[in-house]
């Protein structure tokens, strides 16, 4: 057993500065253990091996004898410091204010960050509102007509130039003219790209000045993007557009009966189609529904448990939230160029507060789960890992073998302890149901915030 004394002063709920001073006796042990094992294995001209005397020993080697010491006490002081006092340290120790001077007490300071200790309070009982949308004719025949649009052919256009409904195809090439534009070592450029003239998804500006032109049109225009803009990279950006037309399409609609829907589906009939797309849209309703409960009540927890978070998991979080970002990004198939225009720092600081909740929540509901004794059986991450496959389009082993190889059954484990014991806060509450129309939850949606929505329990 190391002989040495540790004080600790709590900082906050997370972290903890521990005052650490090893026995002069234990740092006089250990130099000497160091020098015999010098003085057996260094070679020095002049002596044989295993017979080189301890003061020429010290005086050629004392740097690196210093730094072996310090190297073997260290772990040994802080492991005995986290084993003795309980400490759940996460992230690396800051070590601070280091002092060793042979034959003297080893003395050091550590800035530790740790879990919180959560005093749970009542989880069961909540009460809460299930919110499900109603199920419209109208829902339906919006799913139908987009089905329409999605199997449409694109038809050219040779006699008009273009007009609302039409698809405008257009090599692109813009430049920033905003501050940040002095950063930007190339124009913004895309080629082929596709607009639909007062299609939902069309800006204004696209729209206005890419209708009524023909192919081999050129436009100039100038689009200013407003702060809040869904792609972070442009979002605030001023751009000069130049748009080259290379060819104007109409979609033409498939008829709607029996051949469609066989086609699209394999739907027997049309009716039949209808059918089915309403019992979808339930389920997916339901579903929706589901996850507004949890995520209500889950804000309830939140607000009635006050506790602190480790910053180093917080910002864990924020990167793996940045990761993900970029790859829905990549997977748009938006250009480089776009991507390389997104702010990573600002997006970084932006997810702060959202990572912020998602590590409460983990927290909490891991310790509502370590209450109510949680456990998760190896069948039930076969299930999981067996319905990921599914939704991948790969096999069962192939997937196993690949989280086995990258380490990530654990994280498979993780999500379903979070899932199960934040079921045990559902099964408990008392919960209201309500039918509500399409308009008025999506008017409750906007606000509420992406972390809402978003959270997952973190490693």
């Amino acid at each position: 057993m190391l002989k040495q004394e540790v004080v600790i002063t709590d900082v906050s709920q997370c972290q903890k500065d521990l005052a650490i001073e090893i026995a002069a006796e234990e740092v006089t042990k250990e130099f000497e253990k160091t020098y015999d094992a010098y003085m057996r294995y260094v070679k020095v001209p002049g002596f044989r091996p295993g017979r080189v005397p301890r003061g020429v020993v010290k005086q050629r080697f004392s740097k690196e004898i210093k730094d072996e010491v310090i190297g073997h006490l260290l772990p040994h002081a802080m492991e005995h410091a986290v084993k003795d006092h309980n400490l759940k340290i996460i992230g690396d120790p800051q070590i601070q204010d280091f002092s060793l001077e042979e034959g003297q007490p080893l003395k050091f300071k550590v800035s530790i960050e740790v879990l919180p200790e959560i005093e749970l309070k009542e989880y069961k009982g909540l009460k809460a509102t299930k919110r499900v949308a109603k199920v419209t004719d109208e829902d339906v025949e919006r799913v139908i007509e987009r089905w329409r649009e999605n199997e449409a052919d694109l038809v050219p256009v040779e006699d008009r130039s273009s007009q609302d409904g039409d698809i405008v195809s257009v090599n692109l090439v813009g430049k920033y003219l905003d501050p940040q534009a002095e950063h930007e070592k190339e124009d913004l450029k895309a080629d082929g790209m596709e607009v639909e003239i007062g299609g939902e998804a069309s800006l204004p500006e696209f729209t206005e000045n890419l209708r009524g032109v023909k192919p081999d049109d050129v436009k100039e225009f100038r689009v200013a993007y407003p702060e809040d803009f869904s792609s972070k990279g442009l979002a605030g950006r001023t751009i000069d557009f130049t748009a080259t037309v290379l060819a104007i399409r109409r979609k033409e609609l498939p008829e709607l009966n029996d051949d469609f829907a066989k086609n699209v589906g394999e739907y027997e009939s049309l009716q039949e189609m209808r059918d089915k797309i309403r019992e979808n849209l339930v389920k997916n309703a339901e579903l929706e529904a589901d996850n507004l409960l949890r995520d209500d009540l889950l804000s309830q927890l939140l607000n009635s448990h006050e506790f602190d978070v480790p910053s180093v998991l917080v910002n864990q979080q924020a990167e793996s939230r940045l990761q993900e970002f970029g790859q829905r990004l990549q997977r748009m198939g938006l250009p480089p160029d776009i991507l390389q225009t997104v702010n990573w720092e600002e997006r970084f600081k932006e997810s702060l507060e959202s990572a912020k909740r998602d590590v409460r929540s983990a927290l909490l509901v891991g310790r509502i789960g370590l209450a109510e004794n949680v456990m998760i059986g190896d069948d039930e991450i076969d299930a999981e890992i067996e319905s990921m496959a599914q939704s991948m389009g790969r096999s069962v082993e192939e997937l196993k073998a690949r989280l086995t190889r990258d380490e990530a059954i654990s994280s498979i484990e993780t999500r379903l302890r979070y899932r199960k014991a934040l079921d045990v806060v559902v099964s408990n509450a008392d919960i209201t149901t309500e039918e509500v129309s399409r308009e008025s939850l999506d008017e409750a949606g906007q606000e509420t915030s992406e972390a809402q929505a978003t959270a997952e329990p973190v490693e």
